[in-house]
């Protein structure tokens, strides 16, 4: 019997089949980083859980890397997704950032697997262009917060003191963004970040009792911050 399948309708067939195969390697990765971390994210292990042909599984992801780095893109944009949301509830800069910054320690606190996988220096997955734009996308929600709070009185800043790439996409997205401006958004990133990853490490618990009430403190400090005048 002779097909009557197209070859468009062939090619789309065999697109949405690759599509579902990758959705469902990197849902078995997910499985084993939540797990065991990334050293828990074989090639050869996900591909025998799946029961693929490690011939076949390289024709998707040929490194570690590079499933690694999908995986990245995946948590950046579910963690911006979050942190949207929940500035999305508060109307002054101060406020979103207080939201941004409970958001961003929830999620932490989740999901530590995915959040050493984004931000720990040993990070072992290449950066890709879909993960760097999502990285990016992570990113502009703190430029956002600081690009809306009050202006910054002057700065030792200038344009060349900041990746051109990343320049190039926060000033896309807020054309009257500043040297100083984007300086405090790197500021406050630290400032949310770091109690975050020390408690994620494990540094922070054996100093004190409640994390949170330390976290919060310092979110009451950032929001004076946002709203005062100067760097």
């Amino acid at each position: 019997m002779v097909s009557m399948t197209s070859p468009k309708e062939g090619a789309s067939r065999r697109a949405r089949h690759r599509a579902q195969t990758t959705a469902e390697i990197k849902a078995t990765a997910l499985k084993h980083l939540v797990e065991g971390g990334t050293d828990a994210v074989a090639l050869r292990g996900i591909a025998r859980d799946m029961g693929m042909a490690p011939g076949t599984f390289y024709s998707y992801f040929d490194t570690r890397e590079a499933l690694l780095a999908a995986l990245a893109a995946d948590a950046y944009r579910a963690l911006a997704a979050h942190l949207r949301t929940a500035r999305e509830g508060a109307r002054e800069p101060a406020g979103r950032a207080l939201a941004h910054g409970l958001a961003y320690r929830a999620w932490a606190l989740a999901h530590p697997q995915e959040f050493r996988l984004l931000f720990s220096g040993r990070s072992p997955h290449a950066q890709t262009p879909d993960s760097t734009e999502a990285e990016y996308e992570l990113c502009l929600g703190i430029v956002e917060i600081a690009a809306t709070a009050r202006a910054d009185a002057g700065s030792p800043y200038s344009w060349d003191d900041f990746d051109p790439a990343f320049t190039e996409v926060a000033r896309a997205a807020f054309p009257d963004l500043t040297p100083a401006t984007l300086a405090r958004s790197l500021r406050l990133w630290g400032r949310l970040h770091g109690l975050v990853t020390l408690e994620i490490d494990g540094l922070l618990r054996p100093q004190i009792t409640d994390p949170e009430r330390l976290y919060r403190d310092e979110l009451t400090d950032v929001a004076a911050w946002l709203t005062s005048t100067g760097t």
